[in-house]
């Protein structure tokens, strides 16, 4: 699984394999997930797929929500 990292005043991106085989890189080094390798196009998939995942619980949250009306109460009904 690889993270990706982004140098602090530039645009550049680096998976944890690039930035370990093209040597120490000067700078300060951030992890950004969301972003891919500038090199070899690497992308984080465990925090894709987290995303993805929460993503999906949210709109179903949201859609469950939406099925009954704001003053619905199940006590009414008996």
């Amino acid at each position: 699984m690889a993270k990706i990292f982004r140098q602090d005043t530039t645009t550049l991106f680096l998976c944890s394999d690039c930035l370990r085989d093209l040597g120490p890189v000067p700078g300060t080094w951030f992890e950004d997930p969301q972003s891919e390798c500038s090199v070899c196009g690497e992308i984080d998939l465990q925090t894709r797929e987290e995303m993805d995942e929460y993503h999906h619980h949210m709109s179903n949250q949201q859609w469950e929500e939406e099925q009954f009306p704001a003053d619905y109460n199940p006590q009414e009904l008996k």
